[in-house]
């Protein structure tokens, strides 16, 4: 896929895993309960970051929880 980590929602854990850090970390840390999702004019790194910062903040299942499992499985380091 010529676009990995270019497209919000991600479509499996490898669009996750090459989302931009520094974005992901910016979306996360910009979040704030009472804004309004951010929109296509924001990296989908920004993005992603931003969603996981609204689930920590209200608990509320949005759909991503397997995908996260996943991201989580696929890099947890072997024992």
């Amino acid at each position: 896929m010529a676009d990995l980590g270019e497209v919000f929602p991600p479509r499996d854990e490898w669009d996750i895993a090459a989302y931009d850090t520094d974005e992901l970390v910016a979306g996360y840390r910009g979040h704030n309960i009472k804004d309004i999702p951010p929109g296509p004019n924001h990296h989908p790194a920004y993005r992603w970051g931003w969603a996981n910062a609204r689930k920590d903040a209200t608990c509320i299942d949005d759909g991503f929880g397997v995908l996260r499992s996943a991201y989580i499985q696929m890099t947890k380091k072997p024992n």
